[in-house]
């Protein structure tokens, strides 16, 4: 717990990059992507599915990884390190973070799973439906790592 004190401020930052990086990741797929999908021939549709899975999994394997675990720490920190002032911001972002997980395992992945086969029109439908969700909640985690480091900065002006 010591270390993670002495390096809040980095763990912070890395938390923001990782963090926005995958706000913005997920807002060009729910954007761009995603409606691209009801574009591409039915004869290549498969090997383009199987190619975005693939692609998107290896972008945003590191990044997400490294959101999760620095999350974990500024919990941490938050409710056993006595950094009071995060405990809002940090709880609001691990409930939002927990709706992308359950979205993203119990509808995202079913959904690709079943477009690998094809592209079937109501299946987008209710990617892009449950992807609106996922998005919006990816964004109040990065308004949360924001909001954690600005008053991590005004925590320590005032000390």
């Amino acid at each position: 717990m010591e270390v993670l004190q002495r390096n809040l401020r980095t763990l912070l930052v890395i938390h923001l990059a990782s963090t926005l990086f995958m706000v913005g990741l997920i807002w060009t797929i729910h954007y761009v992507h995603y409606p691209l999908f009801s574009y591409v021939g039915e004869q290549t549709y498969v090997s383009f599915q199987a190619a975005h899975v693939e692609r998107i999994g290896k972008l945003l394997f590191v990044p997400w990884l490294t959101e999760g675990i620095t999350l974990i720490g500024i919990l941490a920190l938050a409710y056993l390190g006595g950094h009071r002032v995060m405990r809002v911001p940090t709880a609001i972002n691990g409930a939002a973070m927990a709706v992308v997980l359950v979205i993203s395992g119990f509808w995202s992945a079913p959904a690709h799973a079943k477009l690998a086969d094809g592209f079937d029109k109501s299946v987008h439908d209710q990617l892009m439906t449950v992807n609106l969700i996922r998005t919006l909640a990816w964004t109040v985690c990065g308004i949360c790592a924001i909001w954690m480091v600005l008053f991590n900065s005004a925590d320590n002006e005032l000390s």
